[in-house]
């Protein structure tokens, strides 16, 4: 990615600056880190402009200088601190542009694409001229374009298989349904199997005479079994009943046909011996 990162011409002032001024602990550690960081020792330029922003927090130089020196060691989200407290305090719209143009550097080197196009924009209305401003500024922008395109396009993907996974879960849970109803089918249809072979073993019994009770006691009564057409057991002879009188009456008819064949054939038999009798008698006269 190329962009312009500020720093030699600020440096080159902030000397300028040092000299001016009488020596203090402050500018002491600032020409200690410039020096470091000329040599491209950037973590001994860090510590001395850090030694720098103690004895002086208000220091628009020490801050801007340890934010480019934590930039180097790509630290980017330190040296947004640094930068951000630089701009706060600049006094002058040379040293707001330099704060807030590597500010928008900062925030690129994070993919954080609004974030660097607002302080490149902030950088140009400190100084509309600076062509490394506009290109980075021009750079944030199309990049910002991209991402949110992408953002799009992944929005609409997720929209997609969201829609898709919707659809997808549906058609389960129809399926699990239909299964469902196809088992409380299949449960219903062997429990009437059940049921019919049930009954069908109760007829089976039932035609073979299975389980019958007890016949009548006069052997006329039909059991009372599982079957329509049981075998009836005759029962014991009772006293009085219609059945044993006929056949009292039926022996009673027989014997005194018996008895008036034997006395009608004892009369036949005197009759003979009476005529006999006479027969000899009369010869005897």
């Amino acid at each position: 990615m190329m962009y312009f990162l500020k720093q030699i011409g600020f440096l080159g002032i902030m000397l300028l600056s040092v000299f001016g001024y009488s020596q203090s602990k402050t500018k002491s550690y600032i020409i200690e880190g410039n020096e470091y960081y000329q040599k491209g020792k950037f973590d001994n330029a860090e510590y001395a402009y850090k030694k720098a922003t103690m004895e002086d927090p208000t220091s628009v130089k020490a801050n801007y200088n340890l934010g480019n020196a934590l930039f180097q060691q790509k630290r980017y989200k330190e040296s947004i601190a640094h930068y951000k407290r630089s701009a706060e305090i600049s006094k002058t719209k040379n040293d707001k542009h330099l704060a807030y143009h590597n500010l928008g550097n900062a925030f690129m080197q994070e993919k954080d694409y609004q974030n660097a196009v607002d302080n490149y924009k902030q950088a140009l209305k400190n100084d509309p001229k600076d062509d490394a401003t506009r290109y980075n500024y021009a750079l944030a922008k199309k990049m910002l374009e991209k991402e949110r395109e992408k953002q799009k396009d992944q929005n609409n993907k997720d929209s997609k298989d969201q829609n898709q996974q919707n659809k997808d879960d549906q058609q389960n849970q129809q399926q699990n349904k239909n299964k469902q109803n196809q088992q409380n089918q299949n449960n219903q249809k062997q429990n009437q199997s059940q049921s019919q072979n049930q009954q069908s073993d109760q007829q089976k019994q039932q035609n073979q005479g299975g389980n019958p009770k007890a016949g009548g006691e006069n052997g006329n009564n039909k059991g009372q079994g599982n079957d329509s057409s049981p075998e009836i057991k005759q029962g014991n002879n009772g006293e009085g009943k219609e059945q044993d009188n006929a056949k009292n009456n039926l022996g009673d008819g027989l014997l005194k046909a018996l008895q008036n064949q034997e006395a009608k054939t004892q009369r036949k038999i005197i009759q003979q011996k009476a005529e006999k009798q006479r027969t000899t008698t009369s010869k005897d006269w």
